[in-house]
């Protein structure tokens, strides 16, 4: 059909068919849906979406110079670094506590199916890149497709949580690693003066400030592939050193770590694994950046995204598992919430659970962490960037590069402060994979395709998406109220430690007047 006859009016609505036909998993959609051009449209103030070859709406403001849309200079090759690093993140650090809390069986399974649930709704996300003669370079405009303006809210609420949130704890974990990389060179017998863990979230959120200031979304090719290499390098660094300190265990104790839970009650134990599920889940969040990488490479854009997320997610599931398996398998049930520092000091008492050394070892793995973690940042904060500058373009009528970098810097330096203000890093990880992960990496997804391609309830297709679904709502509900319980009761314990200091402080004062 010639391309004039595909093209319609951006206003105009006609009714949207029931059935749609399934594409070809290689396929590159550019002659999907071709004779259902008006499914795209809908009745709202602008149309979303950009056409096929990339050009904007013809309705919509100029946005070529926005963050995501600047260049096209994606490849295979940077999809899959970039999905390899939204998957990791720190995720290889916390994946041995979660596989202490559900043991080897509840494990293996729920990660498993988190794993492969979550790679086929990612291939939903890149399937929905290009509807009709329309592509979706943003989360929130297929939101706002398929379920009109309050999709678009409600999109944008979960993905830019779950972003603002990864940075938030990326900036905390940083800077844990850092006191820690700092407190291992010290041990040496140098003369360091201390520095407390705020000190280093800061130091942390002031290099974040100097690489906030790169363009845009294609810049982020090469910082990716760096963070590839030092995400590997920490997680070699995480299995060697667990078997090697399991292997020391068993050699001097004569037995293996303890994996089951029997100084649990039954309901510590079930409650504990619900929260788990949201550090299971936590790593899958490559979701909320899918169309946003998908958008960096020039159409036809299906193949080569998709070929990129299986690598990336093929890379990505080997790391995890086998660093919660080494990590479980050697320290069992007393697997610590950061398996690589138990505490950024590191006393007899706080490595219980986590990699005991060498030092050498120990300071490898938290240099590694913390320029792994540096060159993630961006990955996660573009295309909060990319939304911030888009709403400054509809209210002021030229942006300049003054007032862009302006609300980059205050975004950087709100989610330092925030970061120096929470204490309990593995509690948010499993909160975010409660809260954020969950919808975006599930819920949407699934919902979304089921209202845009609406498969027939011949498909397999339409009955894996309603799993996922219900599935999601429930695991979100259940794994996000013990999470919030768990730092509850975390948060009791420190305010009741400082009431006890308090007054043995001042009892010691006390004596020491009279």
């Amino acid at each position: 059909m010639p391309r004039a006859q595909q093209t319609t009016s951006a206003k105009s609505v006609q009714q949207v068919p029931d059935e749609l036909p399934q594409p070809n998993v290689f396929s590159t959609h550019s002659d999907l849906y071709s004779s259902q051009a008006d499914f795209l449209s809908h009745d709202v103030d602008e149309p979303v979406g950009k056409d096929v070859e990339g050009k904007d709406n013809p309705d919509q403001p100029p946005s070529d110079k926005l963050p995501l849309e600047a260049r096209q200079k994606g490849t295979w090759w940077s999809m899959a670094a970039g999905v390899f690093l939204a998957n990791m993140g720190v995720a290889s650090l916390t994946f041995p506590y979660a596989m202490a809390s559900m043991t080897w069986v509840g494990g293996i399974i729920a990660g498993g199916i988190a794993y492969f649930a979550s790679f086929y709704t990612l291939y939903l996300m890149l399937d929905l890149h290009v509807v009709g003669d329309r592509r979706f370079n943003r989360y929130r405009e297929l939101g706002e497709f398929a379920f009109g303006r309050v999709g678009r809210f409600l999109v944008a609420v979960v993905q830019y949580s779950m972003a603002v949130g990864i940075n938030i704890a990326y900036t905390l974990l940083a800077g844990q690693a850092a006191k820690a990389f700092y407190d291992e060179l010290c041990s040496y017998g140098s003369s360091c003066p201390p520095y407390g863990q705020s000190a280093w979230i800061t130091t942390i959120g002031a290099i974040v400030l100097l690489l906030c200031f790169m363009p845009d979304m294609s810049s982020l090719n090469l910082t990716s592939a760096l963070g590839t290499v030092t995400t590997i390098g920490y997680t070699a660094v995480i299995v060697g050193a667990s078997i090697a300190a399991g292997l020391k265990q068993e050699k001097a104790t004569g037995h293996h770590a303890e994996w089951n839970l029997d100084g649990r009650s039954h309901v510590a134990g079930i409650l504990g694994a619900w929260a788990a599920l949201g550090t299971l889940i936590y790593p899958y969040g490559t979701h909320i950046v899918a169309l946003e990488m998908q958008a960096q490479i020039p159409e036809p854009s299906f193949r080569p995204a998709f070929v990129g997320s299986a690598l990336g997610y093929g890379l990505a599931g080997v790391c995890l598992f086998i660093t919660g398996f080494a990590g479980y398998w050697a320290f069992g049930a007393d697997t610590s919430q950061t398996i690589l520092f138990g505490s950024t000091v590191r006393t007899k008492a706080a490595m219980s659970g986590s990699i005991p050394g060498p030092r050498w070892v120990l300071a490898l793995g938290d240099i590694l962490v913390v320029a792994s973690l540096l060159l993630q940042f961006q990955l996660f904060m573009m295309p909060t960037f990319d939304a911030i500058e888009g709403a400054l373009r509809r209210h002021v009528k030229k942006v300049n590069a003054w007032m862009r970098y302006g609300c980059r810097i205050g975004f950087v330096v709100g989610i330092t402060i925030v970061a120096i203000s929470l204490p309990f890093f593995g509690d948010i990880i499993a909160l975010i994979g409660a809260l954020s992960a969950v919808p975006d990496a599930y819920i949407v997804p699934a919902w979304t395709y089921q209202r845009v391609r609406k498969p027939p309830k011949s498909d397999w297709r339409f009955w894996a998406n309603w799993a996922i679904i219900y599935t999601g709502f429930l695991v979100m509900v259940l794994a996000a109220n013990k999470t919030l319980a768990n730092g509850k009761s975390r948060l009791q314990e420190q305010v009741a430690q400082l009431e006890r200091r308090t007054l043995t402080g001042s009892h010691s004062a006390l004596l020491t007047a009279h």
